[in-house]
């Protein structure tokens, strides 16, 4: 006869052998994921699921949800199983806004950071330059860019200079390091008044004085 220890053994190795049995014989039919998101945030959440090892019919949904939470890209997600025998994921992705210049982590529309390598569809998106420390002041100036946003290339933070913003029509911006909301809303009504959008020549506003700036066009 079987000692008690003999028995849990045995009763512990039965439930592990129950399960992947299930696991093999009771895959979903299939995984439908609802929600639109980058191609890099499909991609990874595709290979997440598809790295599942033995995802079937009796995983639990809140494991589900709770293992996908832990996907970089996941913002929420729900997970129910269907009659039909498949699962149906919805999702909602974190949307990027900007990219480090090292490529190593994005920052997205909340002024979270996003650790996950910038694959190359990400490359429109404009760059970061500075301190990953700095990216929640970061993202408070692309708040206030408004329409600005679309055109912003890259954003540099140096510890002395400060902050610099360069748009794709070939304005720079120095705001430096203090007062920074009321620079770059001064800045803001100058291109408004001046029409800068339309604008294709290289310049320079240098936002570093009190109330005031000066402006510089650069020779080609």
């Amino acid at each position: 006869m079987l000692s008690r220890a003999g028995h849990y053994l045995l009763s512990i190795v039965t439930v592990v052998l129950f399960y992947w049995i299930i696991g093999l014989c009771m895959p979903f039919s299939s995984i439908h994921v609802i929600g639109e998101g980058e191609m890099a945030a499909r991609n990874s959440l595709r290979k997440q699921l598809q790295d599942w090892p033995r995802l079937h019919f009796l995983t639990r949904t809140d494991r589900i949800v709770s293992a996908l939470q832990q996907n970089p890209w996941v913002d929420k997600v729900s997970a129910f199983k269907s009659f039909d025998g498949s699962l149906r994921i919805r999702m909602s992705y974190k949307q990027p806004v900007m990219r480090s210049i090292g490529g190593r982590y994005l920052m997205d529309s909340r002024g979270q950071l996003l650790m996950t390598h910038v694959t190359d569809d990400l490359l429109r998106l404009p760059v970061f330059d500075g301190q990953q420390t700095m990216i929640r002041q970061a993202h408070q100036l692309w708040l206030r860019l408004d329409h600005w946003q679309a055109r912003l290339m890259v954003m540099t933070h140096h510890p002395f200079s400060g902050w610099e913003l360069l748009f794709d029509n070939k304005v720079t911006v120095r705001l430096g390091t203090k007062k920074l909301t009321d620079r770059l809303d001064l800045f803001l009504k100058v291109a408004k008044h001046w029409s800068l959008e339309q604008s294709v020549e290289a310049q320079v506003f240098d936002m570093r004085y009190n109330h005031s700036f000066t402006h510089k066009k650069l020779s080609a």
